[in-house]
């Protein structure tokens, strides 16, 4: 058996981690946690029953002090994670673990929260092993170095017990070969059994391998009805594919106000796929009127935060001067951003930039690097853009510039 942790006592230990939640050091001298704490979910009895050491009222006590009700103190909780914890409660422990280890309402402490976490995945607590598994490959660990091998040990005791987020995990790990040999089929599996615990990411995820036909045939209708499933949850990866999909009616019969729905309900959540869809029913005016700022709102806030495909259309609505000033030097600005991240349309319309004339720093060399990169995506303009640019000898602009591809 693992040695406990040493956990400075008592006092000491809370007023390290009230210093770590950046309480005022004031505060900590007119209520010591473990003192008098009550309030409308402590009672007495169970306050009286923790401090004689009953480790039931002290899991009572942290889980009411670590809620999000009236009575939430952290400072508090943590004290009592850390009694019962010591008396060896492996819940306990696996709580006070996960908070140090993921600096959850403390300053992280790596060492003495993997401690805790392994005496509990000992005892074989679930979570615990789960969140060892999400420990051997985190940057939080400190050596750069992501252990799959050990993560999947974890995972895979996690698995045995039904822990919903071990199995999707597993299905991930087997879908992208990350420790262990790529096999979509066998994701499959795995995910299978995490929806059977309605877990929204595992729905999501299986919406997408029907959609790509992943370990599955593909199957667009099946691919939605796993997608609502995530997105009736809240689920906002989800919420804004769904809405793609009534925008297209892949696999549902096109709705436009399901797809605004959808969209708003992602967008409401800072998803940058659903603030993508939110503005293309704006361009478009498919469920709302047609509002061009509303759209370019939309489009700057996905694009903002990386979205490649907002920020190609950006370039394009610059370029174009739709609901914006026109300025190339903008559009060419945002159709960089989207090619550096492999966006294919994005690079074909900046390789474009240059044998339209409409660049004042693009090269030759750099427009066919650009198309080159376009056409091995299988981008077809790109492809005969390059050959037609190859077989110039001196690149002429073109007498009437071609439109940007959106997509």
């Amino acid at each position: 058996m693992r040695s406990a942790p040493r956990l400075r006592h008592v006092r000491q230990v809370t007023l390290v981690l009230v210093l770590g939640l950046g309480l005022a050091a004031c505060n900590l001298i007119e209520t010591a946690p473990g003192g008098d704490a009550s309030g409308a979910g402590v009672d007495g009895a169970t306050l009286e029953a923790a401090k004689d050491g009953d480790v039931a009222a002290q899991l009572k006590l942290a889980e009411t002090f670590a809620g999000e009700g009236e009575d939430r103190d952290l400072a508090e909780a943590l004290y009592w994670y850390g009694r019962a914890a010591e008396q060896g409660s492996a819940a306990a422990q696996a709580e006070l673990g996960r908070r140090l280890a993921w600096g959850d309402g403390v300053d992280p402490d790596l060492v003495e929260g993997r401690q805790w976490l392994e005496r509990a995945a000992d005892a074989g607590h679930a979570d615990a092993q789960f969140q060892l598994g999400r420990l051997a490959v985190s940057a939080a660990d400190g050596d750069g170095a992501l252990d799959f091998p050990t993560a999947l040990r974890w995972w895979r005791q996690a698995a045995v017990q039904d822990h919903a987020e071990a199995l999707y995990n597993l299905g991930v790990a087997h879908d992208q070969g990350l420790g262990v040999e790529e096999n979509p089929s066998d994701a499959i599996v795995w995910l299978r059994k995490a929806v059977a615990h309605e877990f929204a990411p595992a729905q999501f995820a299986l919406g997408r391998m029907h959609d790509l036909g992943r370990g599955v045939p593909q199957n667009s209708v099946e691919a939605a009805t796993w997608y609502r499933l995530a997105a009736e949850q809240g689920h906002a990866p989800a919420q804004a594919r769904l809405a793609y999909k009534y925008v297209t009616g892949d696999g549902v019969p096109p709705k436009n106000d399901e797809a605004l729905r959808w969209a708003q309900a992602a967008a409401e959540q800072e998803d940058p796929e659903g603030r993508y869809q939110l503005a293309v029913l704006y361009l478009k005016g498919y469920g709302v009127k047609q509002d061009f700022r509303k759209a370019i709102h939309w489009y700057r806030s996905a694009a903002d935060v990386g979205h490649p495909g907002a920020q190609n259309m950006l370039g394009t609505l610059y370029l174009t001067g739709q609901g914006v000033k026109q300025d190339p030097e903008a559009a060419e600005r945002w159709w960089r951003m989207a090619a550096d991240q492999g966006h294919p349309s994005a690079q074909y319309n900046l390789g474009g930039m240059f044998t339209r004339g409409l660049s004042q720093t693009l090269t030759r060399e750099e427009a066919l690097e650009w198309l080159e990169l376009a056409a091995a995506q299988g981008h077809v303009g790109a492809r005969r853009e390059r050959a037609e640019l190859l077989a110039m000898e001196t690149p002429e602009p073109a007498a009437v510039p071609a439109a940007p591809s959106p997509l």
